[in-house]
């Protein structure tokens, strides 16, 4: 192992425990390869730790390699200026050896002045002539500008010249004389027409730049970028000049050959007035900051329409910015950084615009649109020109995408709630009026509708932030989704319940068909139970997992919401059936019981109902609902025990074993035999109860305490002081042996061990009070 595989501390842990699970494949190498791996492993870290030392030691080293030299080179310095000092002492005391060294240098300085003076009325003689011929090319460029017939390097070359010319002239004449350079000022007034003119002209090239790219013009772009250059280039020497010219003022004093050297110096570059800076580079990327601004903002209004085609800017900017980077920005001086340039003046503009088009109360669509178009464009960005979303700054809203993300939530949970709102009054009145049978679905169930038009504005939303990849906004909208469906579920059970109590209290003023349209309202919730189910698993699975888990937990808090009225309504239809039945359930074990048949009409009772139940009620509702009309039925006749009833040994009990097989009979058409006998079972328990001999009713009450923990004693003793075969005294003993042996039951003990007996209404579970109600079930 060298010292290139080490790898950062955050993440040496991963990386051992990868390298141990390569070596270390199988259980038998803890045993047989674990001493090799350690010897290995030990080697390699004292090859490491020689590595290191030895760097440690070189780095050392270098550094007191640079201590050195820097102290070494704090001497040269000073042996440096010591020595200029001598230099500059010797100059002055030279001087001294020529008695007419002022005399010798004044002769020079005025023999270098009669060649420039000479040189200068040369050029003076032809400037007209030059002036002329740069006019010339200045309108022959303009002519030929559309087919790009033209040098901008040798009109910029010229024209320079004739401004050097003028700059030096004007310098000569401002020596001395005013007059000269008030008469030179006029001849040479033309020159900043043509300047202007000329600039006028560069910039109107610089305008056409992405056109002249296009046409693979690029060397017009040189041209004018090394006009641009050679102008910065004087401007920066006109920097240096004055700040140079700034300096030698401060001076104070200065000897007698001091100034005459200064002077020889002036004369000998040539007097000059001072050219004013032109700042052609700053000029050049203002231009382009404008054209780049204008390209953007018609954009904007032309082709991405406001927010309707927002979209489209993504591909319109990668375009762009592609275009500058292989077309224009290779013609730029690489210290431009011109790419960067472009990135940055394209998306600034694409800020501007988008902060003015958000400037307006949007709905709810284009916040979704605008959001999912944000996050395109950077991942956009990112992968078709490598743009880090560090270099797109300021952000696209600047940051506001939580805000404006709360703000669709906001518009889009008033709008479901004032929809769901004016859904559930008509669904409401509707099922209150029942002027009408339910609708019927193509497979025989009834429905109201009411789940289609729900789900229809629930998958809008949905599928639209889904499209917008906002996980966190899709979670938060679901969960403000099951704040409205938890009202509407209290609704709906609200109402179930008061059209329950009218129906059994007063069935002969209620309106007709409650059954069928709960049986309406129950399909409707199992298959908005399907929708909320089928949003869950296709749509949670298209997001990350960070949000899946939330998401999907939120829709199954959907579903359950759902359900809970579906159950509501199965218990209603189990409400009104036993309510049917109530005259004859109040009679068990009375005279009339043991005198007629009155199991039959229960019976024929229930066929009807059950058949209604079967042909236009879910399949799984069906079955819950059949399995809680068989729960109530065995329930009736345990909590018949609690009214004035009498038990006759023999004759009760062989009468409701032949009820019980009648009833079983009948609910294994609809329920699973399993299941009936297991529920009809506590049916049997009351009649081993009642048919139980005195000597062993000790016994059976506790195996049947086995098997049902919660089986009340008050009902054993309701049973049995009910029995006409128990005398007083034989009664009082055995009630006494059953609860002094029952002294430990407590309700935290039968908490977790719930059966039917549970259930019962005139005997609730140990703990709670007990109801002085008698009769049947209702």
């Amino acid at each position: 192992m060298v010292l290139k595989e080490m790898v950062p501390d955050d993440n040496a842990r991963h990386y051992a425990i990868q390298r141990l699970a390569k070596l270390l494949r199988h259980p038998d190498d803890l045993a047989y390869k674990a001493d090799e791996v350690r010897r290995k492993l030990a080697q390699e870290k004292l090859l490491i730790d020689a590595q290191l030392n030895t760097d440690v030691r070189r780095q050392f080293d270098d550094v007191q390699e640079g201590l050195e030299l820097m102290y070494a080179t704090g001497g040269q310095i000073s042996h440096v200026k010591t020595d200029m000092q001598q230099v500059d002492r010797l100059c002055t005391s030279a001087q001294s050896y020529l008695s007419n060294f002022d005399r010798i240098q004044s002769i020079s300085i005025a023999n270098r002045n009669f060649v420039r003076a000479d040189e200068f009325y040369k050029q003076f003689s032809e400037f007209h002539h030059q002036y002329t011929h740069v006019q010339a090319m200045m309108a022959d460029a303009t002519a030929n500008f559309a087919q790009g017939n033209f040098n901008l390097l040798r009109l910029h070359y010229f024209l320079y010249k004739l401004e050097d010319f003028r700059n030096r002239a004007l310098g000569f004449a401002g020596v001395n004389d005013a007059d000269a350079e008030q008469t030179l000022s006029q001849m040479f007034g033309g020159i900043d027409g043509l300047v202007l003119e000329f600039e006028t002209f560069l910039w109107h090239v610089a305008e056409g730049m992405y056109e002249l790219a296009l046409r693979n013009r690029t060397n017009v772009i040189v041209q004018l970028l090394k006009v641009v250059e050679a102008e910065e280039a004087a401007d920066r020497a006109q920097e240096r000049e004055t700040e140079g010219a700034g300096l030698a003022r401060q001076k104070s004093s200065f000897n007698g050959s001091d100034k005459l050297s200064m002077a020889s110096s002036a004369m000998s570059r040539g007097p000059r007035k001072e050219r004013k800076l032109k700042g052609y580079k700053q000029k050049l990327l203002d231009l382009l900051h404008d054209f780049i601004e204008k390209r953007v903002s018609e954009f904007f209004k032309n082709d991405a329409k406001g927010l309707s085609e927002i979209t489209e800017v993504t591909g319109f900017v990668i375009d762009e910015l592609t275009f500058a980077a292989d077309a224009v920005a290779p013609a730029f001086p690489t210290s431009y950084y011109m790419f960067d340039f472009f990135v940055n003046e394209y998306h600034q503009s694409v800020v501007k615009n988008t902060n003015e088009l958000v400037s307006r109360e949007l709905d709810g669509g284009e916040i979704l649109m605008l959001l999912r178009w944000v996050r395109e464009y950077g991942a956009a960005m990112r992968k078709e020109l490598s743009i880090p979303k560090e270099q797109l700054k300021p952000a696209l809203l600047e940051g506001r995408e939580d805000t404006m993300a709360q703000e669709y939530l906001d518009i889009a949970v008033s709008k479901i709630r004032e929809w769901v709102k004016n859904l559930m009054k008509t669904e409401c009145e509707t099922f209150a009026k029942r002027e009408d049978a339910p609708s019927m679905g193509e497979d025989g169930l009834y429905v109201t509708g009411g789940s289609v038009y729900l789900f229809e504005i629930i998958n809008q939303n949905i599928e639209l932030v889904t499209e917008a990849q906002r996980a966190k906004l899709l979670c938060d909208l679901v969960a403000e989704c099951n704040k409205v469906f938890q009202d509407t579920s209290k609704q709906w059970r609200d109402l179930l319940e008061a059209e329950k109590t009218k129906q059994i209290e007063t069935p002969e003023i209620v309106a007709e068909g409650l059954v069928d349209y709960t049986m309406a309202l129950a399909n409707e919730q199992i298959r908005s139970v399907v929708q909320a189910e089928t949003i869950r698993d296709e749509t949670g699975d298209r997001l990350t997992r960070s949000h899946q888990e939330r998401f999907k937990t939120e829709l199954s808090q959907t579903m359950d919401i759902f359900m809970n009225v579906a159950e509501a309504a199965t218990q209603t239809l189990a409400n009104i059936v036993f309510s049917d039945l109530r005259p004859i359930t109040s009679v068990l074990y009375t005279p009339e019981w043991y005198q007629e048949d009155l199991l039959q009409p229960v019976i024929e009772t229930l066929k009807d109902y059950c058949q209604d139940f079967q042909d236009h009620l879910d399949k799984y509702l069906y079955k819950r609902l059949m399995q809680d009309l068989l729960s109530r039925f065995a329930l009736s006749y345990i909590d018949a025990v609690a009214g004035k009833v009498k038990f006759h040994k023999g004759k009760t009990t062989e009468k409701l074993n032949l009820e019980i097989h009648r009833a079983s009979k009948f609910f294994k058409e609809h329920v699973d035999p399993g299941t009936v006998s297991d529920t009809l079972n506590v049916v049997r328990i009351l009649v081993s109860v009642i048919d139980s001999t005195p000597t062993m009713i000790f016994l059976e009450f506790f195996s049947v305490k086995k098997q049902y923990p919660d089986l009340p004693l008050a009902l054993v003793e309701d049973i049995l002081s009910k029995r006409d075969d128990l005398e007083k005294q034989q009664l009082k003993t055995i009630l006494e042996s059953l609860r002094q042996k029952s002294k430990g039951d407590t309700g935290s003990s039968l908490a977790k061990q719930r059966t039917l007996f549970s259930r019962l209404k005139n005997y609730p579970p140990l703990g709670t009070a007990t109801s002085s109600k008698v009769g049947g079930f209702f």
